[in-house]
């Protein structure tokens, strides 16, 4: 194999000594490939050193006073080995490994990303809960003042869900309902109860559907089938319900304490028009297994028939929605605060009350299913949420003020986001991930976005 120096200014400027590596570059982002031969380089080189070199095989390397608009600006890359980014020098990477610097170095690069830039903040009343974006640009918030809103991506508030009485803990858009500029989606609140909306954006108005009677604690979370035709909450009471969607499959009948006829309750809707009957659901399963409060729930993304909670009783469990039975659980030592499941990878993300994120691997053998703990959080980690973009990215939530942007590739955070004020410890109590934004909401009661072309 030969090797070639390159005339890079990394390695014109080697100094008397210095150890050398050979490496071998490939990417798969196939506009930024260079030469697959291997060269010399200095040990020393971090990221930024090896950055350099790309550029200058690319002929990027015009600076922001220069005139010559044919010469390309550079472009700051990251550098993988064996899947993971080098955050150190390679002389040091090396040494870390046991490896020689007679060997050649295969390292992989892609195109680093800016960090996300605050978009908007919009102001609630009270502390945000739950936040859940939608595709269409839509925005739904659960607050604890007992009310849910929409929002759209100017700030202007669509909508306000009034119908809870106590703080709404959770929220979620339902899946392949939204028909006609009219979108569908569920929110549950410490009152135990779990309401079905529709909002109707061309005439601006918004109703409830139907009340799912059945849980007797706080409703932490929802979370709806990838199909859309089924609904799973999980609660306080440590039990996880099953409800279909559909509403036309609604009762009047009395709820499940022996209280009065609930076909007589009336709620006014929140334009002030005349009140309305509110039509129940009944659960179609229960599902029993925790020991204890249930914090978060999640549906495989492509398989509406397996179902993910945690909760306080340290567990992670899996289960057949067809059969309701628990597949599979996994223990683990600590509180477990808020979970998503990455469809792309097949990994699931927790968030925990000691500050760590871990993630699983449901289909590995038992004693193997933590593939990584990653910790820069100082207080609870309460929501995590996949990017629907990047398969390797996700967002955290803390109760210290932060949100933070990871990519599995790295042991730690790509980027650290103010979440609310640090010096007044303001919780987050939500996040979300849509496209190209995330969302957040917390004790200083905005709802954040953040630009994020991770």
């Amino acid at each position: 194999m030969t090797t070639e120096q390159p005339p890079s200014p990394a390695t014109s400027t080697n100094k008397v000594g210095d150890i050398q590596v050979q490496v071998r570059f490939r990417t798969r982002q196939q506009q930024h490939a260079v030469t697959d031969t291997a060269i010399l380089v200095p040990a020393r080189l971090r990221r930024y050193g090896l950055s350099e070199i790309i550029n200058h095989l690319l002929g990027r390397t015009a600076t922001d006073t220069e005139s010559d608009e044919t010469t390309l600006k550079p472009i700051p890359f990251n550098f993988l080995i064996d899947g993971k980014f080098l955050q150190t020098s390679l002389k040091t990477y090396l040494d870390n490994h046991g490896l020689s610097t007679e060997n050649i170095v295969e390292l992989e690069y892609v195109e680093a990303t800016l960090p996300p830039s605050p978009a908007a903040a919009f102001e609630h009343d009270e502390w945000i809960s739950s936040v859940r974006g939608h595709s269409s640009g839509l925005v739904l918030t659960g607050c604890f003042d007992t009310l849910g809103r929409v929002w759209d991506r100017s700030g202007v508030c669509k909508a306000v869900l009034k119908g809870h009485s106590g703080p709404i803990k959770s929220v979620s858009w339902i899946p392949e309902s939204s028909i006609a500029e009219r979108y569908r989606f569920v929110t549950g609140g410490q009152d135990a109860k779990v309401f079905g909306w529709e909002y109707d954006a061309e005439g601006n108005k918004s109703r409830i559907l139907y009340e799912c009677v059945g849980h007797t604690g706080s409703v932490e979370g929802v979370a709806c089938s990838p199909d859309g035709k089924e609904l799973a909450t999980v609660s306080w009471d440590g039990c996880v319900l099953l409800w279909n969607t559909d509403p036309n499959d609604v009762e009047e009948a009395e709820d499940d304490n022996g209280g009065e006829s609930r076909k007589r309750r009336k709620l006014k809707s929140d334009q002030g028009a005349d009140s309305s009957v509110i039509p129940l659901k009944r659960a179609q399963k229960r599902l029993t297994g925790h020991v204890g409060p249930i914090s978060c729930v999640t549906f495989a993304p492509t398989n509406s028939a397996m179902l993910v909670t945690g909760g306080w009783d340290h567990t992670v469990r899996a289960w057949d929605v067809e059969q309701s039975t628990n597949t599979v659980t996994r223990n683990c030592e600590k509180v477990v605060l808020g979970m998503d499941y990455s469809g792309e990878n097949g990994l699931i993300v927790t968030g925990h009350s000691d500050g760590v994120l871990r993630l699983w691997d449901l289909r590995a053998q038992e004693g193997q299913t933590v593939k990584l703990h990653l910790s820069s959080h100082t207080n609870w980690v309460s929501s995590v949420r996949w990017s629907s973009t990047n398969s390797y990215t996700f967002v955290s939530g803390s109760y210290d003020s932060t949100i933070k942007v990871w990519d599995i590739r790295s042991t730690t955070p790509m980027y650290t986001l103010a979440g609310g004020d640090k010096t007044k410890e303001q919780k987050v109590f939500g996040v979300d991930w849509v496209g190209e934004y995330i969302f957040s909401g917390g004790e200083d009661a905005l709802l954040r976005s953040f630009a994020a072309k991770v």
